[in-house]
């Protein structure tokens, strides 16, 4: 019986090892039940002491959390703060500006909610009830028109506060107020104005107006609740501007203190837990508690003196501007208070949580770690069982297959592996014709068998390669013909004429491309132009090509005079179709212009829009382009046909999609904005060659090191008047 190398070496392995394995198996299995009666009893011991420690542990680290949410808080709150004094700063320091340069400015009418519908972050005015009561004096009106200019400043920041019920306001000293509100989930509709917010307003006499008159730097208020009954508590920061003679007024703005502390809500530990802010005069300004002691309400005590002596003294350490973790009580439940300080506004930030909360976390935690425990003992005395069975099941297993398999090894065994090195470097050499003839019945055998079919394919391959080399050589030389081909269709002979200037290129992606470009004289006054890009690459979209160029020539030479430009593509469009079974298709955009007037009649079929460059403007725009269908997949469609007009200088440039979806190694496009972007930066003016260049030149600066990804054609069309000499 012949046997393969895979037997013969598990038998020498077999018995080498097994004895050592039988061996050893009996002393691992005395030391096995060491190690578990050890382990079982050390598991208790750690259970218990690491169980009462996490309890510990679990405590401490709640704690030490609260802390660091508390802080965390208040640097939030008093970076969100700090936000709302630099608008107040930035809205002051702009109205300081418009009133002490009144040269400077037109005057602005705004909208009255006495006769104008109101919406969120229209500007707005409400005049004092002295106004009302003594009219309002040709120099007071001047000045009003004059500050109405504050609305290119009102309405951007108000908008950045969409979402939250706010107000940004200029109080004048001489009683008039102009506002942006936010209301939110009012979705357009109308803000409702009481009469007593319109008719009975003061803002001289409102808490922000008071607080900022004579401060020398945005200030913050104490709660306070608006004319409007309905409206949630808020919280103003307001700051004083100026004219040439001093202080003219205060600017400002107030939001929801629901709005605010909704934003800092989510630190709580436990469903009992919540959040309060303190001002430094020991008032609850924010709260996300509704009822009890501490709820903010604009009427509402100093904490420092609270009944409970626990919370009072809590509440002077915050005032102090200190930072800490104390237990306190409130409506007779024990909490853990941790507070901070917000040392720019002067208030301290508090979160509490429940006593009996942490305590039930961390006896949760104690529970836990005593279950892994026991989990870890059971897991220990199964596993000990399954291993022991394990072992006595394989040291039966490899005393059998010992026993059965002792035999010896023939030493004939290595005489065939040198025999076939012998004859594989014989092929190695070049002896393609070698055969080996070895008879062992085992992989070696099965392996001579395939160097002898080894060296047959190989002299196969030789043969074949050469005849497939010359083949691709051959394709390679018709490919090169056929870019030369459609090279030559494409003009390269552009005019040389006073009445305008024209010059394109094409790139293809492949050695051939489905882009292309045309230009003819249809008359002496009327000049052609087409820019195409047929789907699909290669030398199918290159055919293609060919037949919607000539097509479109066509038809546009003999159909323009009579039909206009609308029904020339769509005969063309008619004639694509027929006998189209690939369903291929052609983007185009085809255009005419009329060289003494400077008309110019275009039809686009759902190519890329292109740039327009208006000389006397010396800016550019995409040209306005209707959605027309592409030409090639479906006949019988409408086509229709727009009108501008170029005045002298002015340039239209046309593409292909290889320009604005080109990709760069990221596989991110090129795309129109940047396209438009980088012709408003570049100098149009300069001749069209200069001008192609440039634009290539940003294309490849965004591409890279990455391979074109398609056809890019550019073409462009200066208008410098009817002079043709």
């Amino acid at each position: 019986m012949k046997w393969n190398i895979q037997k013969r070496l598990l038998v020498l392995v077999l018995a080498a090892g097994i004895l050592s394995f039988l061996a050893l198996s009996g002393l691992s299995f005395y030391g096995m039940s060491i190690m578990r009666d050890e382990m079982t009893e050390l598991g208790e011991k750690v259970g218990k002491a690491g169980a009462d420690f996490t309890e510990t542990l679990m405590t401490y680290q709640l704690k030490r959390t609260l802390g660091e949410m508390a802080q965390a808080r208040a640097d939030f709150i008093e970076h969100e703060t700090e936000l709302i004094r630099q608008n107040v700063n930035v809205l002051a320091a702009s109205m300081t500006h418009i009133a002490s340069n009144p040269e400077r400015y037109k005057p602005v009418k705004l909208l009255d909610p006495r006769n104008d519908s109101i919406r969120n972050f229209d500007t707005y005015i409400l005049y004092s009830p002295e106004h009302y009561r003594n009219g309002i004096t040709p120099e007071l009106s001047r000045e009003i028109a004059l500050a109405g200019n504050i609305r290119t400043v009102l309405t951007p920041f108000a908008k950045t506060f969409d979402g939250y019920e706010s107000e940004f306001y200029i109080g004048s000293k001489n009683g008039y107020c102009i506002c942006a509100t936010v209301f939110p989930d009012t979705n357009g509709a109308p803000i409702h104005f009481y009469d007593a917010e319109i008719y009975q307003y003061d803002c001289r006499q409102r808490p922000w107006y008071k607080n900022a008159i004579n401060a020398s730097e945005p200030v913050f208020s104490d709660l306070y609740t608006n004319v409007d009954p309905s409206e949630s508590q808020r919280i103003a920061c307001s700051a004083p501007y100026y004219d040439q003679n001093g202080v003219a007024g205060v600017v400002g703005l107030d939001i929801s203190n629901v709005d605010i502390f909704s934003v800092i809500n989510e630190t709580v530990i436990g469903e009992n837990g919540f959040n309060f802010v303190l001002n430094d005069k020991g008032k609850v300004i924010l709260s996300s508690r509704m009822n009890g002691e501490l709820i903010a309400i604009a009427e509402g005590g100093d904490l420092r003196r609270s009944d409970e002596r626990s919370l009072g003294n809590a509440a002077r350490k915050m005032v102090e501007g200190k930072s800490g973790i104390v237990s306190v009580i409130i409506d007779d439940e024990e909490y853990f208070l941790a507070y901070a300080p917000m040392k720019h506004t002067g208030w301290s930030f508090a979160t509490l949580t429940l006593r009996k909360d942490i305590d039930a976390a961390a006896e949760n935690s104690k529970n836990y770690f005593l279950a892994q425990v026991e989990e870890f003992r059971r897991r220990l005395q199964s596993e000990f069982f399954l291993l022991t069975l394990a072992g006595m099941i394989l040291v039966g297993g490899l005393s059998y297959v010992f026993l059965t398999s002792s035999r010896e090894l023939s030493s004939r065994f290595v005489k065939p592996i040198h025999e076939l090195a012998d004859g594989v470097r014989d092929i190695a050499s070049g002896n393609l014709d070698k055969k080996l003839d070895i008879k062992t019945g085992d992989e070696i055998e099965h392996l001579a068998t395939c160097f002898n079919a080894m060296s047959a394919e190989l002299k196969n391959y030789m043969t074949n390669l050469t005849k497939v080399t010359a083949e691709k050589e051959r394709l390679a030389t018709e490919l090169d013909v056929a870019k030369d081909i459609q090279n030559g269709m494409l003009p390269k002979d552009f005019p040389d004429r006073a009445d305008f200037e024209l010059l394109a290129t094409m790139t293809p992606a492949k050695e051939v491309g489905g882009d292309f470009y045309d230009f003819y004289f249809l008359d002496e006054t009327h000049l052609a132009i087409t820019v195409a890009d047929v789907s699909g690459k290669g030398i199918p979209a290159a055919l293609f090509m060919v037949i919607a160029k000539t097509v479109l020539n066509n038809f546009a030479v003999s159909k323009h005079n009579s039909d206009g430009l609308a029904e020339v593509v769509a005969a063309a469009n008619d004639e694509l179709c027929a006998n189209n079974e690939a369903m291929m298709f052609v983007t185009a955009f085809v255009g005419v212009l009329d060289l003494e007037t400077g008309e110019f009649v275009y039809v686009n079929g759902g190519h890329n829009p292109p740039v327009i460059y208006r000389a006397e403007e010396n800016h550019c725009d995409f040209l306005d382009v209707k959605k027309n269908f592409v030409l090639g997949p479906m006949d019988g469609i409408p086509f229709v046909e727009q009108r501008t007009t170029f005045k002298r200088g002015d340039l239209i440039f046309l593409y292909t999609d290889g320009v604005t979806e080109a990709l760069n190694v990221a596989d991110e496009e090129y795309l129109p904005d940047r396209l438009i972007a980088f012709m408003n930066s570049t100098d149009c003016r300069a001749d069209l060659k200069t001008l192609l260049e440039r634009i290539r030149g940003d294309v490849a600066a965004h591409v890279g090191e990455a391979e074109q990804s398609d056809d890019i054609t550019m073409f462009a069309l200066r208008f410098n008047g009817g002079d043709r000499h």
